[in-house]
């Protein structure tokens, strides 16, 4: 059981057989600051961990991300609850930094993301064409607010994750909460993503974001509803915005890589659109 000095449970989001996954555990087992971790998998094959510190919700069948976030929220006792992708890695002072956000007072704490070799031109482009708003170096007044953790009491007050969303899950329930309970922008707390490092991976996985993307959206009624185009539009509008910005938004020492990113960028957002315009097909 974990004790009482850790006050932030950590849900690690799994799904099938994910190489990965022990790596992003392993980056919360070395935190300066404990953290109450729960896997929650789905999709079959066996999770183990000989750490104690380290407890498993295993489900045969797969469970949507609202579905594996309830499940975990449900069986941690921790006050504050945070979310983790079995492709992602917590940075250092990830647990510590997002405690002293909300020991002084904020609800809900968002995170930064950053890229896992931005060096290489083909990870950088699939990282700003998906997360430029989410970058450390990002406009604290345009940064986007995901990757939150969340006082558990919002959770008694808002409801939980939609458990039929196949991505947008966080979205949705980001939106039901009020102006005092929205995220805080916390860039000190980084969180560092696995993207593809290939230009066929690369292509593939955007035009499945795409696709995923259009029907979270026709999907999220009491948000409005955006079409198939519209995503797509979006996607392709974007690509100036990133080309404006991304100059500041990479480190000094990787605008080199920023530089060759630039025709994948392009060609990601395209493939991106084409997913969305298919749709479920």
């Amino acid at each position: 059981m974990p004790e009482a000095r850790e006050a932030l449970a950590v849900i690690v989001l799994s799904y099938g057989p994910r190489p990965t996954l022990s790596d992003a555990v392993g980056s919360l087992l070395t935190q300066d600051t404990p953290a109450e971790i729960i896997v929650v998998h789905s999709g079959g094959g066996e999770v183990h961990f000989d750490d104690e510190r380290v407890r498993v919700i295993a489900s045969a069948e797969r469970l949507l991300p609202g579905g594996a976030r309830n499940r975990g929220i449900a069986a941690a006792s921790a006050r504050y609850i945070a979310f983790l992708a079995d492709d992602c890695i917590a940075g250092e002072g990830w647990v510590g930094n997002r405690l002293a956000r909300h020991g002084a007072g904020a609800h809900a704490v968002s995170s930064a993301l950053a890229c896992h070799r931005p060096r290489n031109p083909v990870a950088l482009a699939a990282h700003l064409s998906l997360y430029f708003r989410r970058m450390p170096r990002a406009n604290p007044e345009l940064a986007l607010r995901y990757g939150v953790s969340y006082d558990r009491g919002l959770f008694d007050r808002y409801g939980l994750f939609d458990e039929q969303l196949e991505t947008g899950e966080d979205t949705q329930f980001n939106r039901r909460l009020s102006p005092d309970d929205a995220p805080v922008w916390a860039p000190d707390v980084v969180t560092v993503h696995r993207g593809p490092e290939t230009p066929l991976t690369f292509l593939r996985t955007q035009a499945r974001r795409g696709r995923r993307m259009a029907h979270a959206w026709s999907t999220l009624g009491e948000l409005g509803t955006l079409t198939r185009s519209i995503v797509a539009k979006n996607a392709l509008k974007r690509t100036a915005t990133i080309m404006r910005e991304m100059w500041d938004l990479v480190e000094p020492d990787h605008r080199a890589s920023a530089i060759v990113s630039a025709p994948l960028i392009v060609c990601g957002n395209v493939a991106y659109a084409w997913g969305a315009l298919r749709g479920r097909e």
